[in-house]
């Protein structure tokens, strides 16, 4: 997952709880009986991220306002899935759905040591996100852009939106600018690059709009 302070990008996650974590198989619970959840396999759920906010915080409430009072750099030890949620509802505006994973590892511990220094690791993967072209490219140069996008292979004439597999678009990407490598190839295009690249290792599908007018 890219982490950065805002996350204009996310709109569906995948995140893991453990079945042997007791505020993990708590949350499970509370999404289980909530009615906007979706079930998708006896181990794996999808629930509309407003409701899983509200379980948070309905239910998380002093440990959410003592996790803000502590700080990040003394989370050694407060660090559980309500304050990795609070992070993520925080940095994730456009965020819609969470799909949440139970892994019944009995033996997994989020607490571990790289150096000497105590860290905390949570497993979360960003499977859908979207990209509007419109505001990372100046208005004026959509059309350009557009039109790279056809020469390149992404997009028809008259496709203003369109879903990849986000792997698959920078290879494109990547691609078409090593064979056309001039400065206004690279000056609309690489900004789609940097924007998506700190996402690549999850390789989510990206609805890429490339266009004011697109009816999404």
């Amino acid at each position: 997952m890219y982490t950065q302070d805002t996350d204009k990008f996310s709109e569906i996650v995948d995140v893991t709880f453990y079945k042997y974590n007791s505020i993990d198989i708590k949350i499970w619970g509370m999404v289980k009986r909530n009615i906007k959840h979706k079930r998708l396999s006896d181990n794996s759920v999808l629930i509309q991220a407003e409701a899983l906010k509200n379980i948070i915080f309905g239910s998380f409430g002093q440990d959410i306002n003592r996790i803000n009072a502590v700080g990040d750099s003394s989370m050694a030890k407060e660090a559980t899935s309500v304050y990795f949620l609070n992070q993520l509802f925080k940095s994730m505006v456009n965020l819609s759905w969470v799909k949440i994973t139970l892994n019944t590892n009995a033996t997994y511990n989020r607490l571990t040591e790289i150096d000497d220094i105590k860290t905390i690791k949570f497993s979360i993967k960003t499977i859908r996100g979207t990209v509007k072209l419109f505001d990372i490219i100046h208005p004026s140069e959509l059309i350009a852009a557009n039109m790279l996008l056809i020469k390149a292979g992404l997009l028809k004439p008259g496709e203003h939106f369109k879903v990849f597999k986000l792997k698959s678009l920078l290879q494109k990407l990547d691609l078409y600018i090593s064979e056309n490598n001039t400065s206004d190839v690279i000056s609309l295009l690489n900004p789609i690059i940097v924007k998506m690249e700190g996402y690549e290792s999850d390789d989510p599908e990206v609805l890429l709009i490339t266009d004011y007018e697109s009816d999404i």
